[in-house]
């Protein structure tokens, strides 16, 4: 779990500086947390179902497709950096147990 990784470390500060050194984020499970916290710059509050209005049932973009062909000629992407919310994040976690 994620505490275990302290172990490894001689100092919280330690283990933070890691977290903060570390510049690639492990890869995106399709958990839909990032998108029941807040909208991305494209997606739209549903104040109804509290996430994403674009977020499917199966916890996927809807509108993946239109934001990556919006996005083809920029170097940094929405989508292909990994997982931005992974730390403490009930739902990776959940699913990673799967």
């Amino acid at each position: 779990m994620f505490f275990d990784d302290i172990d490894d470390f001689e100092s919280l500060d330690d283990f933070v500086n890691s977290i903060r050194n570390n510049v690639s984020c492990p890869e995106c499970v399709q958990c839909g947390y990032c998108c029941k916290v807040t909208p991305c710059y494209y997606g739209k509050w549903d104040d109804e179902k509290e996430r994403c209005e674009y977020l499917t049932e199966d916890n996927k973009c809807g509108i993946y497709g239109k934001i990556v062909e919006m996005e083809k000629d920029k170097e940094v992407k929405m989508f292909g950096s990994g997982c931005c919310l992974n730390y403490m994040n009930p739902e990776r976690l959940k699913k990673l147990k799967k």
